[in-house]
């Protein structure tokens, strides 16, 4: 199979997505949800006719995009095809850019993650980065014997909100090389792939939403803990951005609420009050203790923080969870949400409205980068 390695530089990678009516995005993203469905099962599902969705999946087997098993029996006197998709049909990449790590995931048409590559940063320069971002390409690619002709796109996630022109994103001041630029543009020139950014805690939010917690729960919040602090909302199954694309900048409600800005730089700073110094927040995460003493002494300001924000969201958005996801190690995470104590009014009746259920993320890996990966699949297959 041709590699990445093995192609013309000058040639640009072929996309094999194209268009996908409005009814067959329904069908291949309920298969893709829910890891195959039998024809059946997919007709008493969708608002379609019987025979629409056949001819829908007549044109998608013929195409590669699903397979279709022998018949079974889906309930007595009814026999149906069971649909599943083609994992090696297409694939995409999802990339998290953070403020001194980059982590890079393959995943192929199914969902699946058939790659991983992650590495700490001294520096976020933009050569620096794209150097990478192609090395990780070509690792992850020959490392999956895929043809990368097949890869549909590339997903990032970025820490900063955006500005309300165009993609323009403000980032932190580790990421001064990417801000105020119009960053996709960049990154389809030198990976020569369609590319989509956007903000980190919504795509992790999505990740969290397909691969977690969303696959019980519809509407829920989730806590992005890194170098920063935000996050996303999952609204009926969808993520919701607001006006300008920044719904979910929970660092903001921090600030106007007066608390302490409980991010994994202040964990790093209790950390290192308690003897345990570490150059960045990525070699931190990836040695701490929930035993050493700065732990403690984080969760104290982190229990407080967290307890308001989480008040704010239930009389705000309702969530039926509050999760605490990106990259708190989840021992610390699970210390944080037995100690964190959703506060409400005194309401009339001795009757409040029901507090959200505060848990950790369950989505596994990267969940910037998980997320990430999965909008170039929708952009082109999905809803």
């Amino acid at each position: 199979m041709q590699t990445f390695s093995d192609l013309d530089p000058a040639l640009p990678v072929v996309s094999v997505a194209r268009p996908v009516s409005d009814g067959g995005r329904r069908l291949l993203d309920l298969v893709f949800k829910s890891g195959g469905l039998s024809q059946a099962e997919l007709t008493r599902s969708l608002d379609l006719s019987q025979p629409t969705v056949t001819r829908l999946l007549q044109g998608f087997h013929q195409d590669g995009l699903v397979r279709l098993s022998a018949r079974q029996a889906d309930r007595p006197g009814h026999p149906s095809v069971h649909v599943s998709l083609n994992p090696d049909f297409a694939y995409a990449l999802g990339v998290s850019m953070l403020g001194d790590a980059l982590s890079m995931t393959l995943m192929d048409f199914a969902g699946t993650v058939r790659g991983q590559r992650r590495a700490a940063m001294p520096t976020m320069a933009r050569p620096v980065v794209l150097e990478k971002l192609r090395a990780f390409m070509r690792e992850l690619t020959d490392e999956a014997g895929i043809d990368p002709r097949r890869l549909v796109g590339m997903g990032v996630g970025i820490s900063g909100f955006y500005v309300g022109q165009g993609q323009l994103f403000n980032p932190p001041v580790y990421l001064d090389d990417w801000a105020l630029v119009e960053i996709e543009p960049i990154l389809e020139e030198a990976l020569r792939l369609p590319v989509r950014v956007d903000n980190d805690g919504t795509v992790a939010a999505i990740g969290e939403n397909l691969f977690g917690v969303g696959r019980r729960c519809r509407n829920f919040a989730y806590l992005h803990l890194t170098n920063g602090f935000g996050g996303g909302i999952i609204a009926d199954g969808k993520p919701f951005r607001g006006q300008h694309g920044n719904a979910g900048e929970f660092g903001g409600v921090w600030t106007l609420a007066g608390v302490t800005y409980t991010n994994l730089d202040l964990l790093q700073t209790c950390l290192k009050e308690h003897g345990h110094a570490f150059a960045t927040v990525e070699d931190m995460v990836q040695t701490i203790d929930i035993s050493w003493p700065g732990v403690s002494q984080w969760l104290d300001h982190a229990k407080h923080s967290f307890g308001v924000l989480c008040g704010l969201l239930a009389y705000s958005i309702d969530p039926g969870m509050v999760v605490i996801g990106g990259r708190l190690p989840p021992s610390i995470a699970q210390a944080l949400v037995d100690q964190i104590v959703v506060p409400q009014q005194n309401h009339r009746r001795d009757r409040p409205p029901p507090s959200p259920k505060v848990v950790v993320a369950e989505a596994p890996g990267d969940p910037v980068a998980l997320g990430a990966a999965v909008t170039p699949l929708r952009n082109a297959f999905f809803v």
